[in-house]
C-alpha cells in the first residue's frame, strides 16, 4: 500500500495567505497546521511514511521541500517539470511510484481538503483498499452531501458489492435545482476527488482510455530531468476523472465515515469552520457586534465593529477585506494585480 497526494495549484482563492511562493496546500487553515501536513497526518499509520509520496511542480519545490521535512523521505517529493492536469499527474506520480516500490494498491488524494475524523477517513481508505484488488477496480470516495452544492461533482449509487457499490454514473456541477433534487432523492453523494487502485490497474485502464499518456509515463518515471520536460510539455490531457473515470467501466464506491470539506475559497473555510456561530477567527481579533465574519490576522490586532458577511485577511504586506460571496472570486484580483506589475503580492 502506498498513497499520491496531489499538491497542485496556486490558491488564488485564498489571496493573501496563499501566494506562488506558498501555495494553498502549504495554507493552515488553524493557524498551526498546513492542509498538505494534515493530510499525511491522517494517512498514518495507515501507510508507513516511507511509502507516502508527494508530487509538486517544479516552481514550488523549495517550498515543499522545507513543508515535508521530518514527515516522509525527502525523495519522496515527485517534481513535476510544470503544472499539468490531474490525469498527467496521477498518471506520473504512481508510474514513479510502480518503478520505486513494484507493483501495489495506491490511494491517491488531493492535498488541500479538510476532513475528520482521521479515524474514519482511515476506515473508508480501508474498505477501499479491500475492494481495489478484489474487483480489479478503480474506487472512489462517496461523501454523504449536507446540502445541494452545483460547485461540486456527484456520483450516484448503484448496486451494492461488499463493503461499497456500483458507480451508476457521475454528474459534474448540477445545476442549483437538479443538485436539489439529487440530494433528496438520496441516491447521489458527492465524488470526493479521491481514489484507491492497484498501480496494474490504473496501467491498464489508461492503457484502455489514454494510451498515448500510459505510453508517456512509463516513460517518465525513468527519464532524465530534461527529457521528462520535453514529455511533459507535449501532454495535454483533462482531468483524471474526464480522461479515465468516467469512461471506465471498473469503477465502484465506498460512502465516507468522515466529514469533508473541499475548501476552496474563504467562504469555503467559512462553511467548515465556522460553527453555529458562522464565523472564524485566526489571530489577535476582537468582533463587536459583528456576525457572519472570516477575520484572519498574521501578526497584528484586528478590530471588527458592526460589520457583517465579510472577509478580512491581514498578511502583514497585504489586507483583503471582501464580501463573502465576492471571495470564491478573488481570481479578478490576481489578474489585477498582474495588470499593475505588482507581482511581489502574487
Amino acid at each position: 500500500m502506498s498513497a499520491l497526494i496531489i499538491a497542485g495549484g496556486r490558491g488564488t482563492r485564498f489571496w493573501p495567505a496563499s501566494r506562488e511562493a506558498k501555495p494553498k496546500p502549504l495554507f493552515a487553515p488553524d493557524g498551526k497546521i498546513s492542509l498538505l501536513a494534515a493530510t499525511i497526518a491522517r494517512l498514518k499509520p495507515l501507510i508507513p511514511r516511507e511509502r507516502i509520496f508527494v508530487l509538486v511542480a517544479a516552481s514550488h519545490e523549495k517550498a515543499f521541500r522545507r513543508e515535508i521535512a521530518g514527515k516522509i523521505p525527502a525523495g519522496n517529493l515527485v517534481i513535476e517539470p510544470m503544472g499539468r492536469n490531474t490525469a498527467v499527474a496521477i498518471a506520473y506520480g504512481a508510474a514513479v511510484i510502480r518503478r520505486r516500490l513494484g507493483d501495489g494498491v495506491i490511494a491517491i488524494m488531493p492535498a488541500d481538503h479538510l476532513i475528520e475524523p482521521a479515524s474514519g477517513f482511515r476506515a473508508t481508505i480501508s474498505s477501499a483498499i479491500k475492494l481495489a484488488p478484489a474487483h480489479e477496480a478503480i474506487v472512489v470516495i462517496g461523501v454523504p452531501p449536507t446540502r445541494p452544492e452545483p460547485g461540486y461533482g456527484y456520483q450516484q449509487v448503484g448496486a451494492p458489492i461488499g463493503e461499497g457499490y456500483k458507480v451508476a454514473r457521475f454528474v459534474e456541477k448540477p445545476s442549483l435545482a437538479r443538485a436539489r433534487r439529487m440530494v433528496a432523492s438520496g441516491k447521489y453523494l458527492w465524488n470526493a476527488g479521491m481514489f484507491v487502485m492497484t498501480t496494474s490497474t490504473l496501467a491498464r485502464e489508461l492503457m484502455a482510455h489514454a494510451p498515448a499518456l500510459a505510453a508517456a509515463a512509463t516513460r517518465m518515471a525513468s527519464a532524465s530531468k530534461d527529457a521528462l520536460a520535453r514529455e511533459y510539455r507535449k501532454l495535454k490531457f483533462d482531468s483524471f476523472d474526464r480522461v479515465v473515470v468516467e469512461k471506465s467501466r471498473r469503477v465502484l464506491g465506498v460512502r465516507a465515515r468522515f466529514e469533508w470539506h473541499d475548501v476552496g475559497s474563504w467562504q469555503g473555510l467559512m462553511t467548515a469552520a465556522g460553527g453555529k456561530s458562522g464565523s472564524v477567527e485566526r489571530g489577535d481579533v476582537i468582533a463587536l457586534d459583528a456576525e457572519r465574519y472570516l477575520a484572519h490576522s498574521d501578526s497584528r490586532l484586528m478590530v471588527l465593529f458592526g460589520v457583517s458577511d465579510i472577509v478580512a485577511v491581514d498578511t502583514g504586506d497585504a489586507i483583503l477585506i471582501a464580501h463573502r460571496e465576492h471571495s470564491p472570486r478573488l481570481g479578478r484580483v490576481i489578474e489585477e494585480l498582474e495588470r499593475r506589475g505588482l507581482r511581489r503580492y502574487l
